[in-house]
């Protein structure tokens, strides 16, 4: 009777569902061994660099009170050597106007339009820029006049009548001061730091302008160097010029009412008068 009692537990041990038994948990692999980082030389010598820059601010900010600014931009660089620095504002399509004077009105008499014009250029240089140039530094560098040399006219017109419009293109951004005349001086001290402040007149276009300073050795560019500088509205004169871009009507409409409420109150004042 023993014997037969243990059988039928064996019995009923075996035939116990399958779903009983606790899973089977695999053990997971081992994560695969990273190579150890590679530490620099400590004995290795470091280079510096030839030419290094900066700005003393970040951005140029225009507000409703905004009359220009200038910036200071200073570095070091690893002597011998001269240095250039060329700011240039984003590229846009200007339209040149032609006026002529008839029957006592000025009437625009003509247009045309120029692609790839930059925005703004100024040029500075720790010697006569003519000098430099004559030299051999390549096409990197570029005068005023071989920068406009390079603006796409848009059309077809006479190469004489053509010259006139690149002319008008030229004394337009100059009487708003985005073509400075004249070349910027850049200060060198101690024969390896150099300094220059960049002017910026008050109808400075929006965008991302482009500082670049250039290290030359006998009449060749051995380095080179640039930032990004962005220009933008802040505070309600930005709020104001976003509205006007996204709704133009009721920006159109605002400023009809606007001017209608004020010529009614001046109205009113004056007549109490």
């Amino acid at each position: 009777m023993r014997r037969l009692a243990l059988l039928l537990a064996l019995g009923l041990g075996l035939g116990a569902p399958a779903f009983a038994q606790g899973p089977r948990v695999e053990p997971a692999p081992p994560p695969p061994a990273m190579p150890a980082p590679r530490l620099p030389d400590p004995g290795a010598p470091v280079t510096p660099p030839d030419l290094v820059m900066d700005l003393s601010a970040a951005r140029v900010s225009i507000t409703s009170a905004f009359q220009g600014e200038k910036l200071l931009l200073f570095g070091m660089f690893d002597p011998p050597g001269e240095v250039v620095v060329v700011v240039q504002g984003p590229p846009a399509r200007e339209t040149v106007m032609r006026k002529e004077r008839f029957l006592g009105l000025w009437l625009n008499t003509g247009r045309q339009a120029f692609d790839d014009v930059p925005a703004y250029y100024y040029i500075a240089a720790s010697q006569p820029l003519q000098r430099l140039l004559a030299r051999g530094t390549g096409g990197e560098i570029l005068s005023l006049a071989d920068r406009l040399a390079s603006v796409r006219s848009v059309g077809t017109r006479e190469d004489s009548d053509l010259t006139r419009f690149r002319i008008g293109l030229t004394d337009v951004k100059r009487r708003e001061g985005l073509y400075p005349a004249d070349i910027g001086q850049v200060t060198i001290q101690a024969n390896r730091l150099f300094r220059v402040d960049l002017p910026f007149p008050s109808r400075l276009p929006e965008g991302v302008y482009d500082v670049r300073a250039y290290l030359l050795r006998d009449g060749k560019i051995v380095a080179a160097i640039s930032r990004p500088l962005p220009v933008a509205k802040v505070g309600f004169n930005a709020q104001l010029a976003g509205w006007a871009n996204r709704e133009g009507e009721l920006y159109g409409l605002g400023a009809i009412l606007m001017a209608l409420l004020v010529g009614w109150i001046g109205g009113t004042v004056m007549r109490r008068l």
